[in-house]
């Protein structure tokens, strides 16, 4: 009993402390183009410090899918903005383990989510990457090699080009042409420079003029008005002096009337009294009227 006792105690501190038993976990997902050294139980790290593993692994079209069992308690430390590799965590020649590259910027990745992959960063992967570059750098290489080829061949269209006196001639009078261009616009700016200070004087007292003008307008307005009012109480008065001469004119009028008709009146008068037979006959008759007041008969 005691040794079963001392057995059980000992599993459960195993599996306590490999994080089987009593530890909150959680999966997330990833794809990496290549899982050399990796397979399941290889850690997971963050900075060094072992926070899960690898609990499943298998390849497909598009690479290899990973899954990570991840301790909860460092949840906070993975986001959307996190990127996991593999790496050698101790020496080049140590066990490949995946390290998470935490940022606490972004959304923080909940159970099933998937982390992005990034380029491991171990020897294999730097050779890797220099035979690739090297083998680009052949190729570059190769390609220099056939353009000089073709330079040194005068039977090539590039190498008759640049081996003719013509191509020269034609790079010669374009920057001959170029030189000229330089040396116009060199020019037009001195004279720019000599003559713009002046035509900005000119501009300046122009303006200044312009100012006077505006100025003296500005007061037109004002004296045609007064001239304007000064016409409007011309009229006025010419009014009321045409109001009184035709005030005149009736009474001028109704004078000529009456007088006209006292005129009638006395004509009326006389007549009847030259109708009355006592009058009639001390009229004298015209040929006996004097020949002096004859005019006014």
């Amino acid at each position: 009993m005691f040794a079963l006792m001392v057995v059980g105690i000992v599993l459960y501190v195993k599996l306590f402390n490999s994080g089987m038993i009593g530890v909150e976990e959680y999966k997330l997902h990833s794809h990496f183009e290549k899982a050399l050294g990796l397979s399941e139980g290889t850690k997971v790290q963050i900075s060094g410090v072992d926070v899960g593993k690898i609990s499943a692994i298998r390849l497909e079209s598009n690479g290899v899918w990973l899954e990570l069992t991840l301790q909860k308690k460092y949840q906070n430390w993975v986001t959307d903005s996190s990127t996991v590799f593999a790496i050698r965590d101790q020496n080049v020649i140590s066990s490949r383990v995946v390290n998470i590259d935490v940022s606490r910027r972004g959304r923080v990745l909940e159970d099933g989510d998937s982390i992005k992959a990034g380029q491991a960063q171990d020897l294999e992967t730097v050779l890797e990457t220099a035979n690739e570059l090297l083998v680009r750098v052949g190729d570059l290489v190769d390609v220099v090699d056939t353009i000089v080829t073709f330079v040194m061949d005068t039977s090539t269209t590039l190498g008759a080009l640049l081996g003719s006196k013509t191509f020269y001639s034609t790079i010669s009078t374009q920057l001959t042409r170029l030189d000229d261009i330089t040396r116009t616009g060199s020019h037009l700016l001195y004279s720019l420079d000599g003559r713009l200070p002046v035509l900005l004087d000119k501009t300046d007292t122009l303006v200044g003029d312009v100012q006077t003008v505006v100025t003296g307008v500005k007061d037109l307005p004002m004296q045609l008005n007064g001239i304007f009012n000064s016409m409007d109480g011309l009229f006025t008065r010419m009014d009321t002096l045409v109001t009184n001469f035709d005030g005149v004119a009736s009474s001028l009028s109704g004078f000529i009337e009456v007088g006209e008709k006292t005129l009638d009146g006395a004509d009326e008068m006389v007549e009847g009294l030259s109708n009355m037979w006592i009058i009639r006959r001390s009229i004298p008759q015209k040929d006996s009227v004097p020949f002096t007041v004859e005019a006014l008969w």
